[in-house]
């Protein structure tokens, strides 16, 4: 496989990986780096030539080289998909986040169950992050 990338794989890649996702190694052609498949990461940012900026759980920052190395987006946690939902009903504006009873129907509406029940069952960690960002 060639290691040059072209404009649409690139903007595919980029799609993709987007800050903050996570992912796995699936292998690297480095025989120097410490890394190993399996390994966990959270991705900083992704180059114009295609190479995945990891800063890994290990410590090791190593990018992904495009064509060379290989990763796998890994499915957000049910704690990252709740973030994201707060966040998302956050950038409409459409309410005080500390109005716990109408975010919870605008969850609702917006499909986003896991912050409905999530909600439900406790809602003072809910004020916690809206006050602090301290982690669900």
């Amino acid at each position: 496989m060639s290691n040059i990338i072209s404009k649409a794989a690139l903007e595919a890649r980029k799609a993709r990986y987007q800050p903050g996702c996570r992912v796995e190694l699936v292998s690297m052609n480095d025989p120097y780096t410490k890394l190993k498949p399996g390994d966990r990461g959270t991705v900083r940012s992704v180059d114009d030539i295609g190479t995945v900026f990891v800063s890994w759980d290990n410590g090791s920052g190593l990018g992904v080289a495009y064509g060379a190395d290989e990763i796998k987006l890994l499915p957000p946690t049910m704690t990252e998909k709740i973030k994201e939902q707060i966040l998302a009903i956050r950038a409409t504006g459409a309410t005080n986040m500390f109005d716990a009873q109408t975010v919870q129907r605008i969850a609702f509406d917006s499909g986003y169950y896991e912050l409905v029940d999530y909600i439900e069952t406790d809602v003072k960690a809910y004020v916690r992050f809206i006050l602090t960002g301290e982690s669900l």
